[in-house]
């Protein structure tokens, strides 16, 4: 056995790697990309301009010198010119720009379409991963670039005659892994919906106006096979939608599309009559034609088209699109195969609407013919569906109704079930025994809704006020049979009382009957005024009558008026208060309300004492505050210096 030596480890271990230095050409080229990136996102739009121009020169050496570009060249290109468009201002430069940015792909020969789809999709992904940041002032101009870049793309394409190789490789660009119309968003395009749905839209509208309607049946299918991926496999329900309408839209466009569109314009105005569009017929003008074609002919009509709308009522006319609908159906056919469940009803539209248009049939008609009655149904099959209809309610109301019961009462109404008899009526009774018997004799009311007045309240407050009004009168009418009775027991000591001072009085009189002679003979007139006040007290007090007793109820009635007025002596206050609530009015007179004339202001002015505005006059008080004296620190010693002569 031979021991591998130590020393020849660890030299094979300190062997450096083998460090390949780039060439010198790609260093001068990545050197002159992050140029072109600073002079294109400069401040100044001279040095903007001169940048572009450069570029395209610098692109035409490079394709000379048949030099092999790579993605990352091109973002960093396109980092300068994203923040050109960022510091263009004015519409028109933004235009301008934007058209240059485009012109760039029309520097690239036929032979160099690999390379041009490659400017292409980077240009695509820096707009993607810089969309978010875009604010609402700069999304126009953006919009606008994303458009004529589409157009330029597509420009490329005519270039190659619209073949099916150059066709292929445009749609691989968009639907591979990492490209912008993949059915799985990629990550630097999760928050760029809204340029995808814009790229859809613009889509038909760019193709048509680079084309000019020319394009081969193959070639327009693998165009738009894209979109039908999106439409059966598309993970996002906004892509998705928007592809289905473009698909939607190129139906529109087709022969049979165009002549529908004529008739249903003419039956709209027409008022719409019954057989819908279909019962009208086109008529042929082929005089009108010819004088058209004849007037284009002598007047040499050869002027370019506009792109797009101008002020000044500049219209886009565009032409009709070639619809592959057996190709476009053959696509969705193989595609149908992998869709998942959720998108297998919207493919199957689309798939139905194509086959149609492959039989020269237009799918997309307007349906006013009434519905057709549906034949009844035999009487048999239906009366047997009703019976065992009946049969399964019976059986599930049953089971409703056995709940809660007892086992003993359970097990024989199961066994009458069982028999083919309804139980219903057995459940029901029990249960009304057992509601009763629970709640006895007592009634249950229901509540009353929330949305009536409860006036309820109201009847049992004047119940219960009426109530002890009545208690009230019943204790001061029983107190006041107390009072009379008292009152006769004290008359009856009274009246023996009486008799016996009667008595007495009687006596004294006759004793003192010649003084009392005397006195009235020297009295005075004076002294004979007093003499009623002291005739009651010598005077015996009549005897009580018996029709007293009669007027006693009268007097209890006043005493009940007055305690009931003493119970509610609030009610006649708000009463009064009630009735005065009268709105207030107020009257302006604006008779004796005058202008002043200027002539009057001027004599008032002169006649006032006071002058309004004097330069010499100076004001009584300063605006400023008065400024009050610090007061003297006393911790502060002022040195006295003497003066020596």
């Amino acid at each position: 056995m031979k021991i591998a030596d130590k020393n020849k480890v660890q030299q094979q271990k300190n062997k450096k790697k083998t460090i390949v230095e780039p060439k010198r050409e790609q260093v001068l080229i990545v050197a002159q990309e992050i140029r072109f990136a600073r002079l294109l996102a400069d401040n100044e739009k001279k040095t903007r301009d001169r940048a572009v121009k450069s570029l395209k020169k610098w692109l035409i050496n490079c394709f000379q010198r048949n030099y092999e570009f790579k993605e990352d060249d091109f973002t960093r290109i396109w980092k300068g010119l994203f923040y050109a468009v960022w510091m263009s201002d004015k519409p028109l430069v933004q235009e301008e720009l934007c058209d240059n940015i485009a012109s760039i792909l029309d520097q690239f020969p036929p032979d160099q379409l690999r390379h041009a789809l490659l400017l292409v999709k980077s240009g695509f992904k820096v707009l993607a991963a810089e969309w978010y940041g875009i604010d609402q002032h700069r999304i126009d101009k953006c919009l606008m670039l994303v458009r004529r870049y589409l157009r330029g793309s597509l420009r490329c394409l005519q270039r190659c005659d619209w073949s099916v190789h150059s066709c292929k490789m445009y749609s691989k660009m968009f639907t591979a892994k990492d490209g912008l119309l993949c059915v799985n968003t990629p990550v630097y395009a999760r928050n760029a919906t809204s340029m995808i749905l814009h790229i859809i839209d613009c889509f038909l509208e760019e193709l048509a106006k680079v084309s000019g309607g020319s394009i081969p049946l193959e070639s327009m299918s693998e165009l738009l096979r894209p979109f039908c991926q999106l439409v059966c496999l598309g993970e996002n329900p906004a892509l998705s939608l928007a592809s289905r309408q473009l698909l939607s839209a190129l139906l529109r466009q087709s022969d049979a599309g165009l002549q529908y569109q004529e008739r249903t314009r003419a039956w709209e105005q027409m008022g719409c009559p019954e057989g819908g569009p279909d019962a009208l017929e086109l008529a042929s003008d082929d005089d009108g034609d010819e004088q058209n074609a004849a007037i284009e002919e002598d007047l040499g009509v050869s002027q370019e088209t506009p792109l797009d709308p101008r002020a000044g009522r500049v219209d886009v006319l565009l032409p009709s699109l070639p619809v592959p609908a057996a190709q476009l159906a053959q696509a969705l056919r193989q595609l149908l195969a992998h869709a998942p469940p959720r998108a297998q009803r919207r493919a199957r539209i689309c798939l139905q609407r194509f086959e149609t248009l492959s039989k020269s049939e237009y799918p997309l008609r307007i349906t006013t013919s009434p519905l057709a009655v549906r034949p009844l149904p035999p009487a048999l099959p239906a009366a047997r569906s009703l019976a065992a209809l009946e049969r399964t309610l019976i059986s599930a109301s049953d089971e409703l109704a056995l709940r809660g019961l007892s086992r003993k009462h359970r097990k024989r109404l199961l066994a009458k079930s069982r028999a083919g008899l309804s139980i219903v009526e057995d459940v029901q009774t029990q249960n009304g025994l057992s509601t009763e018997s629970a709640t006895g004799n007592w009634k249950v009311e229901e509540e009353p809704e929330k949305d009536q007045k409860d006036t309820s309240n109201k009847e049992n407050i004047g119940k219960n006020k009426k109530r002890k009004m009545e208690k009230t009168t019943d204790i001061v009418t029983k107190k006041q049979k107390l009072d009379v009775k008292e009152a006769n027991a004290d008359k009856g000591v009274k009246k023996e009382k009486t008799k016996k001072l009667i008595q007495k009085q009687s006596v004294d009189r006759v004793k003192n009957a010649p003084a009392l002679i005397k006195e009235k003979k020297n009295q005075k007139p004076e002294t004979e005024k007093s003499e009623p006040t002291q005739r009651p007290v010598i005077e015996a007090p009549r005897k009580p009558k018996t029709d007293k007793l009669k007027h006693e109820p009268a007097v209890v009635a006043k005493k009940v008026k007055n305690f009931q007025k003493q119970l509610s002596p609030k009610t006649d206050k708000t009463d009064k208060n009630s009735s005065l609530h009268t709105p207030k009015k107020v009257k302006f007179v604006l008779k004796n309300n005058s202008m002043q004339g200027t002539i009057d202001y001027y004599k008032s002015v002169k006649q006032s004492p006071n002058i309004p505005f004097d330069s010499s006059k100076k004001p009584v008080k300063t605006n400023l505050k008065p400024s009050t004296p610090s007061p003297i620190n006393p911790f502060f010693k002022k040195k006295m210096k003497l003066k020596i002569k």
